[in-house]
Order: C-alpha cells, then structure tokens, then sequence
C-alpha cells in the first residue's frame, strides 16, 4: 500500500547485523540530532554578528526566522525528490547542500549572505527530514513505530541541547574552522548514509502522489497535520515571549538559557516513552491528554509574578505535555495513509511542513499580538485552540495499535482512484 517496503537487508552492510532496523534507527538519529544542532547552534553567534557587521535586533530576528522559512520549500522539494529518487539518495543530497551552505555560513560576511545561507539550510533539512524519516518509519514495524518516532524526536531534541555549546565554539575558535569542521561532518555523515541499503520503491508511482481529495478524506491526515501545527505555534510563541517575560522578572540571560535547556532535556527524556505508549495504547489517549494538560499549563503562564516561579512552570509546560503531539500524531497519520494507500513521504512532507509553517508564524503572531494588548492575549488563543482540537481528537476512532487497518473495499473503475475510509488512529 505504501511507496515504501522494507526488503532483507544484504551481508556486508551496516545493517546486516541481528537487528537491522535498530542500525537503521541509530543512523537516523545520528542525523537528525547533527541537523537540530546546527538549527540551535546560531542563537549565541548573533550577539557576535550585532558586533561585527553591526546588524540591528529587526535584522538578527530575520537572520533567526531564515532557517525555518527555508524549511517550509523544503519539506515540499524533500517529499518529492524522495518520491521519485528514493529515501536514501534524498538524505543523502540534503545532507552533501547542507554540509556546503553551513560551510559556507562560516565564510559569510554580509547579513545577506548569511540569511541566504540560513534559508537554505532550512531547505536542505527538509529532505534529511523528508528522506530519513520515511526510511526509517518505512522500515519499522507497526507495532513498534511509535517508539522508533519517539527515538528520533528525542535524538533531534537532543541535538537542540548540544547547538548553543557548537555556537559558543564559533565565537571562541572563529566562525571559518568550526562551520567548515561541521560542513565536513555532514559529508562524512553522507558517506555513511550511502553504505545502508536503500527500500525498494514500488512499481506504481501513483501511489506517492495522491489525489489531493485522497489526502483530504483520509482523517488522520488532516488532524494530525493541524496537531503539529499546533505544537510549533506554540513553541513559537512562547520561544519568543517567556524569555521576555522572565528578563522582566529579573532572570539573568545563564538562567533563561538554562530553562530552556531543561525543558528540552525534559522533552528528550519523554519522547521514547511517548512513543512507546503511543504503541500500547494508541494516538487518542495521549493526545487528550496532552492538549488538556496543555492548555491548563499555558492559560497559567500568565499568572507568576516571579522568575523563580515562572521559570519551573515554563519547564513543565515546554518540555512535557506538548511532546505528547508530534509522536502519536505521525503515528496516527502513518496508520490513516498506510489504511488508504497513500504513501509515507506524504505523512513526513506534511509533519514537516506543518512544523515549519507554525514556528514561521508562531513567533512574529505572539509578539504582534503581545505588543498591541498583552501576553496574556496570544496565550489564550493558543489555550482556546487547545480546547477547540479536543472535540476532533476525542472523537478519533481507536484500533489496536500495531493493527493494519483495512480500508473499505473499492468499487470497480476506470477512473480514477478510489478513497477508501480508514479508522484513523491506532
């Protein structure tokens, strides 16, 4: 059903030992912690760039906001390379531009140049993303899908942590060794890509470009895109805000930094226990969960009037509720596109886009909306969307997790391809 099947990995590869799959998803996260790391690595190397070209704070925001801009074409042009080429070779050209655009960005000494750059890297992430995790969802086994989402999650969170540490580095040594160092890296990294053995595709290509109306009918879909979508407006928006909010409160820079951190640590943490909860126990449990814990956590943001309160809470909210949205939400759309044969790089293409499209516009809405009435405001419209995608979410229907759904049986045509209806969590 899907445009991706695992086969018999060949002796004499990475992957031949006695848990091929577990290689597989050892590589994967290797990947994307390296790219999360470099999407991090550029916050402490703006004051450095307001030093030397004399950029204004407008022109570092911009510089900060290129990357996931850049994103939103990619996740496009990652699922269809992928869809025509191949997982393998489109993680691995995302990861030969990529290597080459973050060299580059060490040699760079105009705003222009560096946004330009930022952009596309944003652009070549979306296939390391769009190529690596098909592959790697592709090759798990359903009833074990949820953790190895979780796995990878947890690895890009991670490389989240290790990002500031890499742009701490470029100051210090110089901005030309250290990018050029991890430019090189990610050719390394390529290399060892190739030496995988790629899924075969099939043999109908129709199946990795679905009728628009197939993706829209298939539940899982839809929903689970929205439920991503969500999750990055909010850390938009609160990345921007809580910050803000803390400074306000008398938080030295070393200790809003070290939210941060420990709310990704904690997030880290969670993700694998997520996702093997989201195996045993389905999509619609966590994600009722997570949105309701969600919204009681960020309608109370609000309410400190201390940094030592505010910073603890803000911990909570960032790092454990919300990772209980992107994993059973990819879990749930895998099962409602396998049950309706539209392929996986659809499901990735669009988590990916979605991610991109709400952290976009998450940060520059909340500010906007901040400035003109108060904190309070954009944080209760994140908490009514919250309360608004309960109603769809409960009413997902719930099926063994690790079953294959059985779409409906297809009439006889001539036509065009028919939607079937699938049960849309698992």
């Amino acid at each position: 059903m899907t445009a991706l099947r695992w086969r018999a990995i060949r002796p004499g590869t990475p992957g031949s030992d006695r848990h091929p799959q577990a290689s597989l998803v050892s590589l994967v996260a290797m990947l994307l912690a390296f790219e999360s790391s470099l999407y991090s690595a550029v916050t402490p190397v703006l004051p450095h760039y307001a030093h030397t070209l004399d950029a204004s704070k407008p022109a570092l925001g911009l510089l900060s906001a290129a990357y996931p801009a850049g994103l939103i074409p990619g996740a496009l042009l990652g699922g269809w390379i992928a869809s025509r080429v191949g997982v393998r070779r489109t993680t691995m050209a995302g990861l030969i531009f990529f290597g080459i655009a973050v060299a580059g960005f060490g040699f760079a000494s105009s705003l222009v140049a560096l946004d330009a750059l930022r952009a596309a890297q944003g652009l070549f992430c979306g296939l390391i993303w769009g190529g690596g995790l098909t592959w790697v969802i592709a090759a798990s086994p359903a009833e074990r899908r949820g953790a190895t989402i979780g796995t990878a999650i947890a690895a890009a969170t991670f490389g989240t942590l290790i990002g500031p540490l890499i742009g701490t580095a470029a100051v210090a040594l110089g901005t030309r060794p250290v990018f050029c160092a991890l430019g090189i890296v990610a050719f390394a990294l390529a290399a060892r890509t190739r030496r995988y053995p790629a899924p075969p595709r099939t043999a109908n290509a129709d199946t990795a470009r679905p009728p628009l109306r197939d993706v829209v009918r298939t539940p899982g879909l839809p929903l689970g895109t929205w439920l991503i979508t969500l999750e990055a407006m909010t850390i938009g928006a609160t990345n921007v805000l809580l910050p803000l909010r803390l400074s306000h409160f008398g938080a030295s820079g070393v200790a809003i930094g070290a939210t941060f951190l420990a709310a990704a640590a904690l997030s880290s943490v969670l993700s694998p226990i997520v996702g093997r909860v989201s195996d045993r126990r389905g999509a619609r449990l966590l994600l009722v969960t997570g949105l309701t814990a969600s919204a009681i956590l960020v309608s109370t943001l609000v309410l400190p009037r201390t940094a030592a309160v505010l910073a603890p809470l803000s911990v909570i909210a960032l790092g454990g509720p919300l990772a209980a949205y992107m994993i059973p939400s990819v879990s749930m759309m895998t099962v409602s596109a396998e049950a309706t044969g539209v392929a996986l790089v659809v499901v990735t293409t669009l988590g990916n886009l979605a991610y991109a499209v709400g952290e976009t516009i998450g940060a520059p809405v909340a500010a906007g909306l901040s400035q003109a009435t108060s904190d309070a405001v954009p944080l209760l419209v994140l908490t009514a969307l919250m309360l608004a995608t309960l109603w769809p979410v409960s009413r997902i229907r719930g099926t063994r997790p690790g079953a294959h759904l059985e779409p409906e049986p297809r009439q006889p045509s001539t036509g065009s391809s028919v939607t079937s209806r699938a049960t849309s969590a698992a």
